[in-house]
């Protein structure tokens, strides 16, 4: 957090200004406005399917009331004057004609009747157990077996007395009766009378069947949905066998697939279930939507033009000024002293412009009189200072023959760079550079130089003011900028504890060189205070001696010794807090650092930019997540060192060890495969293998491979034989019987113990 706010104020007020119109006017403008339009859309779609459900709920009200209307008409025709309709409907079943023509005259005077003339009731009939058929009204066109063979007819036969209800697919109904159209729906009502209710025991089923007028209904909202009036989508109806009960579809092929939403309602029907579904464009249910759509954006185009027109005023008024402000101080870093800026803008903005005027006036003058000055003192204290830091001249001689050198407070700045752009040659771009460090004021007129080689440069800072660390942070930060930004150099800056007199020179000197090493820990353009950061600074350098094996078995990425210094290091994590444990992290990457840094290997290059491992390591809640994210970058530092490091060809153990490291999990890994990879005879590299390590070749394999089941044992829920296999044994027992020997108990209950 604390990087990420230097980061913000070292930005151009002209870009931290569009980063923040941007990021906290245009974008959440434009989040709730796209949230908004994704809350409406969803919102008008869930009305627009409560709509079609609504719709489906009329028409199931209509159909079930037809049924229950139905029914109790058909119940009400066979029960009615005792059962007197099904005694006629017998006597149609006679051989004598004029026995059968009263009975018929008689049925149909009755059941005109008792059913009360309607147009939905297209025919009753009337099947006899000899498939003879009587019919009231009209005679419907299907044969005996294909009516005994339907759903409802066999349901009415199982359940006696009961009305059972069925229909007849509208697209085989057009011709079932005369007058009988194609996209009609048919239902039947059957009922099946037992021994008590026909006394003649010929009747073996009275099927009603009605023309529904949901049908219309269905038909007029298709049509009209169909012609853009409504947004009901294509309904039709369904059994629960998936059987057409009623559509005006061909084919439904097309309204099975993305662009359509399918919305179904069920319908309870005594025992069955039918379905009525409704097939519609998923972007209709939107349609609604848009309209109001249209409405919020042009409010939200308004909106946003009224609040680029303030950006711009306030960027007239402020922001330009202001750069030009800026502008005028990065001539003076320069060494232009002849400058004027003309006031603008807002009054407090002009008054500043006032100020900086006056400021340059008065610097000129201070120059002037700095000049003079240095061109009547001494010109040996480059010298005096080159000679204390080489060793050539001790700071007590110094004393003795410069009264001036120690006769004010001090504290020593070293610098170190990083990073050249240029591909210049050493001299000129040392020279380039000392060309900022001269024009900086401060630096110019209060420290003497000593350059000791092309990266590092040591300053005698002389302490004139209360305030000198602030002073000094101000020098080295805009010293850092203007160098990066010029030659694209990064610059660690360390600064030492505050000292009087030559007594503690070399002494402070000495721990000034060794804080260099921390730029590694603190990333780009660090300043490193030595008197403030001592303690942190003591601790790390004392846990960094502490993984020098560690870190040495690092740089040659040799797993054999790393995985127990590992083990080693996560036991002292468990057992220390976790500040503790983070130091002992950041002493282990200060070793690293050092390692690869001793042997000119870029430190840098393993993640390919300079980190703040403080920050990084400091931002780590647990113990548990410490271990987790050390793990990762030990294996991140043995990838690098594996792929990116040169092994001289004379260093023959740690190229055979490497070797060794990648192929460990080959069951069949043999000392001659080994001793082939490194060009040696076997007898001579098993000789020098145990000479240099001072084990065997078998021995160390052993052990590596061992080491390897321990930490999978550990980190992982791998079976025993799985971990085996990834270690190098094929044959599980002989793995359980090399582990129990090296460890002193079995894998299983090692697992357990951990």
């Amino acid at each position: 957090m604390k990087l990420q706010r230097i980061k913000w104020s070292k930005m151009q007020l002209k870009t931290v200004f569009y980063i923040s119109f941007f990021s906290f006017i245009i974008c959440p403008i434009l989040i709730v406005l796209i949230t908004v339009l994704n809350i409406l859309n969803q919102e008008f779609k869930k009305q627009s399917i409560e709509n079609i459900k609504q719709v489906h709920e009329t028409i199931v009200t209509e159909l079930t009331s037809d049924i229950g209307v139905m029914s109790m008409r058909l119940s009400h025709l066979i029960y009615s004057n005792d059962n007197e309709i099904l005694d006629y409907a017998a006597g149609t079943d006679s051989d004598d004609f004029k026995e059968r023509y009263d009975s018929n005259q008689k049925l149909k005077q009755a059941s005109g009747l008792a059913l009360e003339p309607t147009s939905e009731i297209i025919s009753v009939g009337f099947y006899m157990k000899d498939q003879k058929i009587s019919y009231y009204k009209n005679t419907i066109n299907m044969s005996y077996e294909e009516l005994s063979s339907s759903r409802c007819f066999k349901t009415a036969i199982e359940n006696k007395n009961q009305v059972t209800i069925g229909f007849i697919n509208n697209k085989l109904n057009s011709g079932i009766y005369s007058g009988a159209t194609k996209n009609s729906l048919i239902l039947t009502f059957a009922f099946a009378p037992d021994r008590k209710t026909d006394r003649s025991e010929k009747i073996e089923m009275v099927m009603l069947y009605q023309n529904s007028g949901v049908a219309n209904k269905i038909k007029n909202y298709n049509r009209e949905y169909l012609k853009g009036n409504n947004n009901f989508g294509i309904m039709e109806m369904t059994s629960g066998d998936g059987e057409n009960i009623f559509t005006t579809l061909d084919s439904k092929e097309k309204f099975i697939s993305s662009k359509y939403t399918h919305i179904t309602t069920p319908v309870q029907i005594y025992s069955d279930t039918w379905y009525i579904n409704s097939y519609i464009k998923t972007s209709d249910l939107s349609s609604s939507f848009w309209k109001v759509a249209h409405w919020v954006l042009l409010v939200a185009f308004l909106v946003l033009l009224l609040v680029c027109y303030y950006s711009s005023y306030f960027l007239r008024s402020i922001v330009k000024p202001i750069q030009r402000i800026n502008c005028g101080m990065r001539q003076i870093e320069e060494g232009e002293l002849q400058i004027h800026i003309e006031p603008d803008g807002q009054y407090e903005i002009r008054t500043m412009i006032h100020s900086f005027n006056s400021m340059v006036r008065r610097l000129q003058v201070l120059i002037s009189e700095y000049e003079e000055k240095v061109k009547t003192s001494e010109k040996s204290l480059e010298d005096y200072f080159a000679g204390m830091i080489t060793g050539e001249i001790t700071p007590e001689e110094v004393s003795r023959r410069s009264k001036y050198f120690f006769e004010e407070s001090y504290v020593i700045l070293g610098f170190v760079m990083n990073k050249c752009k240029s591909s210049e040659n050493e001299h000129n771009g040392m020279e380039k550079l000392l060309c900022n460090f001269e024009r900086n004021p401060r630096f110019s007129s209060r420290c003497t130089l000593y350059i000791e080689n092309s990266t590092t440069l040591y300053a005698f800072y002389r302490i004139t003011e209360e305030d000198y660390i602030g002073n000094i942070n101000s020098m080295i930060q805009e010293l850092q900028k203007s160098i990066y930004s010029d030659y694209g150099i990064d610059i660690m800056a360390s600064i030492s504890k505050k000292q009087f007199g030559y007594g503690d020179f070399t002494d402070t000197l000495e721990y000034l060189q060794r804080s260099f090493d921390f730029r590694f820990l603190k990333g780009k353009n660090v300043c490193i205070d030595c008197n403030k950061e001592k303690e942190c600074m003591d601790q790390l350098l004392e846990y960094s001696i502490e993984c020098l094996v560690f870190s040495n078995a690092l740089y040659i990425a040799d797993e054999r010794t790393i995985i127990p210094e590992k083990e080693k290091l996560f036991e002292v994590l468990n057992k220390v807090s976790l500040r503790e444990g983070q130091l002992h992290v950041l002493g282990l990457i200060l070793a690293i650092a050092k390692k690869f840094n001793s042997n000119h290997a870029n430190f840098y290059e393993i993640f390919g930019e300079q980190y703040n491992y403080f920050e990084k390591v400091e931002r780590i809640e647990d113990v548990r997540s410490l271990k987790l994210w050390l793990t990762n970058y030990i294996e991140w530092i043995i990838n690098y060192s594996v792929e990116k490091l040169y092994i001289k060809e004379n260093d023959i153990i740690s190229k055979a060890k490497r070797y060794i490291n990648n192929h460990y999990d080959n069951s069949v890994l043999s000392l001659k495969e080994v001793a082939d990879y490194v060009e040696l005879n076997e007898k001579y590299f098993t000789s020098k293998f145990s000479k240099e390590t001072g084990e065997t070749f078998i021995n160390y394999l052993t052990s590596l491979r061992v080491e390897k089941a321990k930490d999978l044992l550990k980190t992982t829920n791998f079976k025993i034989y799985e971990v085996a296999e990834m270690v190098g044994y094929r044959n599980v027992e002989n793995f359980n019987r090399v582990f129990k020997k090296n460890i002193g108990t079995s894998p299983v209950q090692y697992r357990k113990t951990i």
